[in-house]
């Protein structure tokens, strides 16, 4: 491995570059790289975990203070938008900074069961309390960062990173297919079955010993891994906006504002915050439970051992560059990626799945740069894995651009136009929307990934008082 200081002069010489490159292509409106340098971002996670290695006995001490310090990064950040947000609005300039005290109030309000007014709230589809959800989102989110901190330690990080993604990709497809969220064509089980094929050469082109008591172990932690960032992944996005966040979106929403960006801030500080209390509460059940000689009652012990040197920890660099640089900063660029987004591009979500492949791409570089685990590897097997990988990127991307696409002409009643517009805006499925004349009122351009989707919905807009006519039509794209 690098020395310390090489290494560390390294890692921050290739971030801010990437952070340089990510803020000129959002301004550019060029999003899209925006999501891939956070994807590398992400991806370098194991590097500062090598080096806390080295120092931390305590796996869960290291997934600790990661949570820890990205709650302080990102309550600094909400500090720093609501003061300026108050300096430029007493001299009556125009601000970036549009996020003030009372959002960040109406936000927290919303989520405390003491709240009444229901009738700004707009309740998800799982009727889970706030409370809950975020406890839930920031319980699974810290458990598939500490088992898969494990699966480093134990498989090492190519192997892991690789098996991960490709497990997590695969089941996520098929919960959304599963929900008819998406639909199976001879494209996606293309690339599905190549990452399925990945995945097997990635497991034979290391001699990863099955039977042996240390790759049970961590094939075990992987498989929480999985499992744990699968629920993650598929809770997350049930929050909706409220409708007075709506509102706010609609005051300013032409310009290049950071209400949305510190928005989703705030909800990650409090998966972040349940993640905390969520990793105590554990340690508090072991401690009790007669398990103290067994494997997670040492890891435990250690956890809770390490505490009585926190200030020397957080003292290491490594520990703020885990915090901040490789999951806050990430974090920002992220949801500064999808503030203003191109209407003519392909949607955030979809470049997010297809540049997705960036992160484990990364962490083999990371493995064999700084882990040194090339000797670990049959090259030959596990370069065609990573060339199959990054096929599965060129198909996803063709998948999603071909995406089902309609034009959608509404005839609306008098004084209804304005009200119907401010609803349908915030539909993400919706990339333009146009006032016309003649028989019809609204034209609407929709992106949907399958029929069924678009016939949702259009039944939808049919239970709507305010329409009186819809005619859809599919578009067709004579180019190719």
């Amino acid at each position: 491995m690098i020395d310390d200081f090489s290494s560390l002069i390294l890692f921050n010489i290739i971030t801010i570059i990437l952070i340089i490159i990510s803020l000129i292509s959002i301004k550019k409106r060029i999003n899209h790289i925006g999501i891939l340098i956070t994807a590398v971002l992400w991806g370098m996670i194991p590097w500062p975990f090598l080096y806390l290695s080295e120092t931390l006995d305590s796996i869960l001490m290291i997934a600790f203070v990661r949570a820890f310090l990205s709650v302080i990064g990102v309550l600094i950040f909400i500090f720093i938008s609501i003061i300026l947000h108050s300096y430029f609005k007493r001299r009556g300039k125009h601000s970036w900074f549009q996020y003030s005290f009372t959002d960040f109030k109406k936000q927290i309000t919303n989520y405390f069961p003491s709240s009444s007014k229901i009738d700004i709230i707009e309740k998800r589809s799982t009727h889970i309390p706030y409370l809950l959800y975020y406890f839930l989102l920031g319980t699974f989110y810290i458990f598939s960062v500490i088992f898969y901190f494990f699966s480093y330690r134990i498989l090492g990080i190519i192997f892991s990173s690789i098996i991960n993604t490709i497990a997590s990709m695969i089941i996520i497809a098929l919960w959304n297919l599963g929900r008819k969220l998406e639909y199976m064509d001879s494209i996606k089980f293309s690339y599905l079955s190549i990452f399925l094929v990945a995945g097997v050469l990635t497991i034979i082109s290391t001699p990863l010993t099955i039977a042996s008591e240390s790759a049970i172990y961590g094939l075990i932690a992987l498989s929480f891994t999985v499992t744990f960032w699968t629920l993650f992944l598929i809770i997350s996005g049930l929050d909706n906006f409220t409708m007075y966040e709506k509102n706010r979106i609609l005051s300013f929403k032409n310009q290049n504002t950071n209400f949305q960006i510190t928005k989703s801030l705030t909800k990650i500080t409090f998966f972040f915050l349940s993640s905390l209390l969520s990793l105590f509460l554990i340690a508090l059940i072991i401690t009790v439970l007669p398990l103290r000689n067994s494997s997670i009652g040492i890891e435990i012990s250690k956890f809770l051992a390490e505490f009585q040197n926190f200030p020397l920890i957080l003292s290491n660099i490594w520990t703020w560059i885990l915090g901040i640089e490789s999951t806050i900063i990430p974090y920002i660029i992220y949801f500064s990626s999808q503030n203003n987004w191109p209407s003519r591009s392909l949607k955030w979500d979809q470049w997010v799945a297809i540049l997705a492949i960036f992160e484990p791409m990364t962490a083999i570089f990371v493995g064999f740069f700084i882990g040194n685990e090339g000797l670990k590897f049959n090259l030959v097997l596990l370069s065609l894995a990573i060339i199959l990988m990054a096929l599965t990127m060129i198909l996803r991307y063709y998948h999603e651009k071909n995406s089902l696409r309609s034009v959608i002409l509404l005839k609306i009643k008098p004084k209804k136009w304005k009200y119907l517009a401010e609803i349908l805006s915030h539909n993400p499925n919706i990339m333009e929307l146009k006032s016309i004349t003649g028989k019809y009122d609204l034209l609407l351009k929709t992106f949907f990934q399958s029929n069924y989707l678009l016939k949702n919905f259009i039944e939808q807009l049919k239970e709507l008082d305010s329409i009186m006519d819809i005619e859809n039509y599919i578009e067709l794209d004579f180019s190719k």
